[in-house]
């Protein structure tokens, strides 16, 4: 009889793992479906951007020509505006559904269903300039990756736009030009001031790395790892054009230790290269606590 029972249970043992494996991978398989819906919402998102920012740049023209077409072209931004703000919303839809499916999953997968944490550091809006600009404590000098800033609600963004910095808006073509990117990044360099890629709700963080390629071969890799700075490597962007401000002997070390890099995102939960090229710094807000 107790043979019985020990078979018994190891039998009800043996179904329960089975079925925990199969609902993981229905689980894992809805994550992966719904990872490729949020990448459609992103590249649907970053294409409305583009078209904004082009009706702008149409609407900017035919106002300085004064052609008389400023009512048309005023209302195709705002066409567009509408477009972005409703893309936007379901891109943040799909954001939240994801999310929410990965936790389901991780708590299938995980001893005593314990919640997977953002990794690296944490902090509030109010201490941006202390993490990021003054680095107390020297916790990302130590870590040696620069700043991944993931920030839902955009104060982040907000914050970094409105210092002395080189801001990079990536959703605007216009700054992802090669050329504007080797200039902000050298100009961030020779004045001793942050270079910062604002990555809004969209996994761009590879468009920006193809365009540091774009601007010299190896510079997204030397850049990353901070090699650049490195017995004058930096000095390989300069151009004859670049002016006597960009002169070699402009570059001074004290400013060069100022330079800084941060990546900031809008996205709750970064694809895990990002994650693992850069150092994750969550912004929390107030209610959230630390």
């Amino acid at each position: 009889m107790l043979h019985n029972m020990e078979a018994e249970r190891q039998r009800r043992a043996q179904e329960a793992e089975q079925h925990k494996e199969a609902e993981a991978k229905r689980l894992n398989l809805k994550v992966q479906q719904l990872a490729k819906e949020q990448q459609r919402c992103h590249k649907e998102l970053h294409q409305a951007y583009c078209e904004l920012n082009r009706r702008i740049a149409e609407h900017e023209k035919c106002e300085r020509r004064r052609a008389g077409k400023a009512e048309l072209t005023l209302q195709a931004v705002r066409d567009a505006e509408t477009q972005v703000d409703r893309l936007r919303l379901e891109a943040r839809k799909a954001e939240e559904t994801l999310a929410l499916a990965r936790l389901e999953l991780r708590e299938q997968t995980q001893e005593g269903g314990e919640e997977e944490e953002v990794p690296g550091l944490k902090c509030q809006v109010t201490e941006l300039h202390d993490v990021l600009m003054k680095d107390v404590g020297d916790r990302i000098r130590a870590d040696g990756r620069w700043p991944l800033v993931i920030d839902p609600s955009g104060q982040a963004a907000t914050f970094l736009r409105y210092r002395d910095t080189n801001y990079v808006d990536t959703v605007n073509p216009d700054h992802l030009q090669p050329e504007r990117i080797r200039l902000a990044l050298l100009g961030a360099l020779r004045y001793g001031k942050p270079l910062v890629f604002d990555l809004r709700e969209m996994d761009l963080f590879p468009a920006v790395q193809r365009q540091l390629e774009a601007v010299q071969q190896g510079l997204a890799q030397e850049l990353l790892s901070r090699r650049l700075l490195e017995q004058d490597r930096y000095l390989s962007l300069l151009r004859p054009t670049d002016g006597p401000e960009y002169g070699p002997t402009q570059f001074q070390e004290a400013r060069l230790e100022q330079f800084r890099l941060f990546f900031v995102t809008q996205v709750r939960w970064p694809p895990a290269e990002q994650l693992q090229a850069l150092l994750p710094v969550q912004v929390q807000l107030p209610s959230e606590g630390l």
